[in-house]
């Protein structure tokens, strides 16, 4: 290795981790503007489901009108509206994720209901079948505990949860979804706040920080994700000290 290529490395983990100390004082200064203020907690609280259930929606999966039923975009903003209120009524953080509550957030974002789409059939909250009984059950607990029992950040794990679960594909459709609400609520579990993917980059970024995953370029998708992160708390904040509630 060339020493350039090795001041190269070191700078950039050198820079991963002021991000990830950026991101730790961030959730210190949200967490104290939210503290002693129901209203301010509140309004966050929808703040969030608008981005998560609308803006980020909207923003990855936005089609033309002549491509894209309006009755579809409102279910999917509501199903994702859903989802993200159970996430908020059930973070206790004894209760350890499992893989019904998995199973249950891909149920919510169906609308709690099968899907028939033209020539696609979604199956809500069932997990897809092989030759194996329960071969993707057994894949997807095996993820769970993996990804949230070791000695990574917890966000990089909230990270890992969301990766390996697109990477799996247990459901018929809506895996992407459910991916980043199973890993939101792992964050707000956590003590930290979801990531709403809203930047105007993010319909060509995602999905490329994924496939670069794929190809084995996991500096790319950590640097995407804690960028993504970062820029939700700045909006978080930039929100809750705009609000004029005391």
């Amino acid at each position: 290795m060339t020493s350039q290529k090795k001041i190269s490395q070191i700078a950039h983990k050198r820079h991963s981790k002021d991000k990830c100390a950026c991101i730790e004082h961030n959730k210190k200064v949200i967490n104290k503007l939210l503290s002693k203020n129901t209203t301010k907690r509140l309004n966050n609280l929808n703040w969030l489901r608008q981005k998560i259930s609308f803006e980020e929606s909207k923003n990855l999966f936005y089609m033309p009108n002549n491509k894209q039923s309006p009755y579809f975009d409102y279910s999917c903003t509501r199903g994702l509206g859903n989802a993200y209120d159970y996430i908020i009524e059930h973070h206790d953080i004894e209760k350890p994720l499992s893989l019904s509550d998995v199973c249950q957030i891909h149920y919510l974002i169906c609308n709690q209901a099968n899907i028939q789409m033209n020539d696609s059939f979604i199956r809500a909250g069932v997990i897809n079948q092989t030759s194996i009984p329960m071969e993707i059950e057994n894949q997807l607990e095996n993820i769970i505990f993996q990804s949230t029992h070791n000695d990574k950040k917890t966000f990089f794990q909230a990270f890992d949860l969301h990766y390996q679960i697109i990477l799996l594909q247990p459901f018929d459709d809506y895996n992407k979804r459910t991916a980043r609400m199973v890993m939101n609520w792992y964050l707000i579990k956590n003590g930290y706040h979801p990531i709403a993917f809203t930047k105007k980059n993010d319909k060509t970024k995602y999905p490329e920080s994924l496939l670069k995953m794929k190809q084995n370029h996991a500096d790319f998708y950590y640097e995407y994700m804690i960028q993504s992160m970062l820029h939700t708390q700045t909006e978080i904040i930039n929100q809750l000290r705009a609000l004029k509630i005391y």
